[in-house]
């Protein structure tokens, strides 16, 4: 009986072990900046014209010593030294470099895995595909996943819309906390992503409240490639990296070679300089060099928020000032992802600020806030 015990924890350990999806996450634990790399990916390839940012002969932000909150009378290139770790941050003032640094082993052409802010370049994408009118925000994601008609009744209320304001109604745990066996890592390692999506089911009806998920971004990667046709790399390189002038190729992590669905939610790899076109995309209302790429009013539905959804906007979220007791929606909006991963816009002093990195250090939205006041004046 002993033996007959034993032997059934080793063929329990060995069925666990041999699961892909655990055996991934086991082996490379929490997600790191360049985990993309044990992924299946596909290249985003820049186009033949590159956009290069203008470089300001002010350098005085590399002197200047900083006193307060975090700060501790040093130079914002000594303050993310020592909070970024391995790391690079970029400012931008009116389409000019003002500040760019990188820190330990990084450098400028680095590329991270940029995490959730994944999720505001899915919703660029999603922008583009509803102007070209391959899909639109009220359709229900039924239309694009069919397979999906055969499961709860509820899919056939979740619309692309809900996706982006993460009101799906959807039973998923968000957790970062490192267990092999949670829904996020079973995502993030799974091996099929649309069987997992086939599989959910619903706390509440969509539209009812807020709850940020990547899951939800994961679907409406499945729905952009569904109505568009075309692999989601593919769609970004024509529709975004070209029209954009990306400087540099980017990668898209992929659930695995057979079924090929980006990571659409955490899975885009890519360099500071390029990602700080995004901003300035935003900040210009959806027009880059004189084309308008995405419509204005996609751009203004997407950097507005409320509170009703705690402040996040399709892949957006404002900053919220106190101001006489009480709390306000900036026009400040960024988007952020893990290991504080940022891209943070200021529309008042057209400014951007992004930051990619290993080491968290602190809420560099919130130095953002500061700085872009700090810099204006």
């Amino acid at each position: 009986m002993k033996y007959f015990y034993t032997f059934s924890l080793v063929a329990l350990l060995i069925a666990v072990y041999s699961s892909c999806t655990t055996f991934k996450a086991i082996k490379y634990g929490s997600p790191k900046p360049d985990t993309y790399k044990h992924f299946e990916c596909d290249t985003i390839t820049p186009g033949p014209k590159p956009y290069i940012f203008a470089e300001s002969q002010d350098k005085s932000l590399d002197t200047v010593k900083f006193n307060g909150g975090r700060f501790n009378h040093e130079t914002i290139a000594e303050f993310f030294s020592r909070t970024r770790g391995n790391g690079v941050l970029l400012i931008i003032h009116k389409d000019s470099i003002v500040f760019e640094n990188s820190f330990g082993n990084a450098n400028i052409d680095s590329i991270y895995n940029i995490f959730s802010i994944s999720k505001a370049v899915t919703s660029l994408a999603t922008g583009i595909a509803v102007d070209k009118g391959y899909l639109k925000l009220s359709d229900p994601v039924t239309k694009y996943i069919p397979e999906l008609l055969a499961k709860d009744s509820l899919f056939q209320s979740l619309t692309v819309e809900h996706l982006l304001d993460m009101r799906t109604g959807l039973r998923f745990k968000e957790s970062y906390a490192g267990n092999p066996f949670s829904q996020t890592a079973k995502l993030f390692y799974g091996d099929n992503v649309l069987n997992q999506i086939e599989n959910l089911k619903f706390d509440c009806k969509p539209g009812t409240k807020h709850y940020y998920n990547s899951m939800a971004t994961a679907i409406l990667g499945v729905v952009i490639e569904r109505a568009t046709k075309l692999p989601f790399a593919i769609f970004l390189r024509d529709n975004v990296w070209i029209p954009l002038g990306m400087e540099r190729m980017a990668f898209v992590a992929l659930d695995d070679s057979k079924h090929r669905h980006a990571k659409t939610y955490g899975g885009i790899a890519m360099t500071v300089r390029d990602l700080a076109k995004l901003g300035g995309l935003y900040l210009n209302n959806g027009n880059w060099n004189s084309e308008q790429i995405i419509s204005e009013d996609f751009i203004n539905r997407s950097i507005a928020s409320t509170f009703d959804n705690e402040t996040y906007s399709f892949g957006w979220n404002n900053i919220i000032n106190r101001m006489d007791g009480e709390d306000i929606i900036s026009p400040k909006f960024f988007a952020i992802g893990l290991f504080g991963q940022v891209l943070f816009c200021d529309p008042i002093h057209n400014l951007i600020f992004v930051t990619l990195g290993d080491n968290k250090g602190c809420e560099f939205h919130w130095i953002f806030d500061d700085l872009s006041n700090v810099i204006a004046e």
